[in-house]
């Protein structure tokens, strides 16, 4: 019987510490999410800092510069693969961003979403994983000024979304004040290309993932632009969207027989509460101590099934695995009810949330 790949999947990464000191792991109880991940054939995490000695700082309003041997640690723990295509990765400029980009290579782990142009950040990466070549994108829809890679500046791989308020005047005067509703899509010429990217890849791989940077911070509402933008994917030969940054769980939805992950959470959590200001401080206490992890398993035909764990990020910011049956099922029975609402069933098994899929033949155009 032929053995098919399995990749592990963490959500977003933000560390400031080591992860190894001279005992050991310097976080015991983080040991055991590590076995988890890595009873897979490759792990693959978003990284949301930049590794680098010097740097300046943007504007951004969460920016952080880690440690260059902190990379060299989640190379060590067992990470492979990383999107770089976050908001964050270019926090402290270019030169910090191709630093890190250096220094993930160094510790073994392949980024992938970045590069010194826009055609290197929009460039697959391809693994031999189990006999079976799987090709991975990666690109982000959140694009701070600068940030996104240019023929002539390094940066992260851009799927440029416009938005625009919609006005309707008679509500306006019944509620003076009410929110506007926001309208948002891909621009089309960047959507025609990713497009094109993933066409042109599907004869090449056995399996095609791509990473999405999407959404808001709080995992439970979607912008207008995201479920149309998972669909294309898929409709283009993607056999799984593989989304990022918001700061929970955020549902799966099954589109053409396929998975469409709209975020697992945060992973490593370690934001800076204590030198916080009042806008981070606002920021920090959106974001949920409870996150997920994940295997997929891989068959013939795209994706068989995804099996998902709960993890609760401690004082320092690190996932734990949570064994508790009675601990984990209201964090996995609140992620299959959303994903019910996307069209994918889901079983809660004790401590694990598993979603099955029918294998279906991989989509080579799109009509």
């Amino acid at each position: 019987m032929d053995r098919y790949p399995v990749l592990a999947a963490a959500g977003d990464i933000v560390i400031r510490h080591k992860l190894f000191n001279e005992g050991g792991i310097a976080h015991p109880s983080y040991e055991r999410t590590l076995e988890y991940l890595r009873r897979s054939d490759l792990v693959w995490g978003s990284c949301e800092v930049q590794f680098a000695r010097k740097g300046y700082r943007t504007d951004a309003p969460i920016a952080y510069l880690s440690d260059p041997a902190i990379a060299g640690d989640l190379g060590r723990a067992g990470f492979g693969i990383m999107t770089v295509a976050t908001n964050h990765t270019c926090d402290f400029g270019p030169e910090a961003f191709l630093e890190t980009l250096d220094h993930l290579r160094g510790a073994g782990i392949t980024p992938v979403g970045g590069g010194r142009t826009v055609d290197e950040a929009m460039a697959p990466v391809v693994r031999d994983i189990a006999g079976r070549r799987i090709g991975f994108l990666a690109v982000s829809c959140l694009l701070p000024p600068d940030y996104a890679a240019t023929d002539q500046r390094p940066g992260i791989a851009p799927l440029r979304v416009d938005q625009w308020a919609e006005f309707h005047p008679v509500m306006l005067a019944t509620e003076p004040g009410a929110p506007l509703k926001m309208r948002s899509r891909v621009r089309p010429e960047d959507l025609e290309s990713l497009v094109k990217t993933i066409r042109e890849l599907r004869p090449s791989v056995d399996h095609l993932v791509v990473s999405v940077h999407w959404g808001y911070g709080r995992g439970d509402p979607q912008a207008e632009y995201q479920r149309p933008l998972g669909h294309a994917i898929i409709d283009a030969g993607a056999d799984m969207v593989l989304g990022n940054h918001p700061h929970s769980p955020a549902g799966l939805e099954t589109h053409r027989g396929r998975p469409i992950l709209y975020s697992l959470g945060n992973h490593v959590a370690q934001q800076d509460w204590a030198n916080a200001t009042p806008v981070q401080k606002e920021i920090f206490s959106q974001i949920d101590p409870w996150s997920l992890v994940c295997r997929i398993e891989f068959g013939e035909a795209g994706v068989r099934s995804i099996e998902f764990r709960a993890t609760e990020c401690d004082a320092q910011g690190m996932p734990n695995l949570i064994a508790s049956e009675e601990a984990s099922r209201p964090i996995l029975e609140r992620f299959r009810r959303m994903s019910a609402n996307m069209g994918t069933p889901m079983e809660v098994e004790g401590h694990r949330a598993v979603a099955r899929f029918v294998e279906v033949e991989a989509v080579t155009s799109a009509s």
